[in-house]
């Protein structure tokens, strides 16, 4: 009887020992994921840039170069002669824009239906994002022509709410136009502050009652002022305001030649608070705009004739 018992316990034991082998007879252990090693995850996850930043582009290589030629003012058919020595003279900033030639200049009245020129946009948010809600809060497009005697300007803004109760040196407070100008693009291509040959100009379409539209300079500092010898005209549209601008070449103190090449930005200040003067937003036609380091500018060409 004892014999038959200890048979018996060494089959069950058996049994039991050869269950354990059969598949999925016995419960997988569980495997625990090591932990994410968090510095590393913060360095290597991806940064998104605050809306509305604008970062300097790295500085350019210097340019120089050797102008063998000196067109008189006059001279709008040839182009000069230019060695490069090295880099280029094209701001990393955006496509360069032209300016196509006018063999007779416009009639500066506000009406942009006679303009057939190139067309650019001004899109670009460089001040006051949060308080930019789209294009059709502020926008723009524009076009650009040029002659012997002037630099021309069409600009056709979109604005679902038009304030300008500024005027003068506080126009940028109220709906209206920038334009930065470098010059000498080539004489001072690597340089990141301002200098005399870099202009600052604001054009304002007036209210469109009793102050009429003006334009006035910032920069240089020594020439600051109202500018007279720059004309201006404006209309109102149904979605913003047209702006019409003539800008006589001695302002920027320089004689045009055909395919000359200089450092430019426009942009259009958007007030949306009635009855108050504040500059709540900029839109540019180059989004690295920074107003004191010329770098971050864009391109404008002086295209040859063609008989516009």
């Amino acid at each position: 009887m004892a014999r038959s018992s200890r048979i018996l316990t060494c089959m069950a034991l058996a049994v039991a020992l050869s269950a354990c082998t059969l598949p999925g007879a016995a419960s997988p252990t569980p495997f625990t994921f090591p932990t994410p090693n968090l510095t590393l995850t913060a360095i290597f996850a991806p940064t998104a840039s605050p809306s509305g930043a604008t970062q300097a582009p790295p500085t350019p290589a210097v340019t120089s170069v050797v102008e063998t030629s000196t067109p008189s003012a006059a001279d709008t058919t040839s182009e000069p002669v230019l060695t490069p020595i090295s880099g280029d003279d094209v701001r990393p900033n955006g496509l360069p824009v032209i300016a196509d030639f006018f063999s007779a200049p416009p009639v500066i009245d506000g009406d942009l239906s006679d303009w057939d020129a190139n067309q650019y946009s001004i899109n670009q948010i460089t001040y006051g994002a949060g308080a930019w809600t789209g294009g059709s809060d502020a926008s723009a497009t524009y076009s650009l022509g040029w002659d012997s005697a002037n630099l021309y300007a069409a600009v056709r803004v979109t604005d679902d709410t038009f304030v300008q109760i500024a005027s003068g040196r506080t126009m940028y407070k109220g709906d209206s136009a920038e334009m930065l100008f470098d010059a000498d693009l080539l004489g001072d291509f690597s340089g990141s502050t301002l200098s005399s040959d870099d202009f600052q100009l604001g054009f304002s379409p007036g209210n469109f009652n009793t102050v009429g539209p003006s334009a006035y300079r910032w920069f240089p500092a020594n020439q600051e002022g109202s500018l007279s010898s720059v004309e201006v005209k404006s209309d109102r549209t149904d979605s913003g305001y047209t702006l019409e601008i003539r800008v006589p070449w001695a302002v920027f103190g320089i004689s045009p030649v055909s395919n000359r090449h200089y450092g430019f930005v426009l942009s259009v200040s958007d007030d949306d608070s009635a009855g108050t003067a504040v500059q709540q937003s900029l839109v540019s036609s180059v989004g690295t705009r920074i107003l004191t380091n010329p770098t971050s500018w864009g391109t404008l060409v002086l295209g040859p004739p063609t008989g516009k």
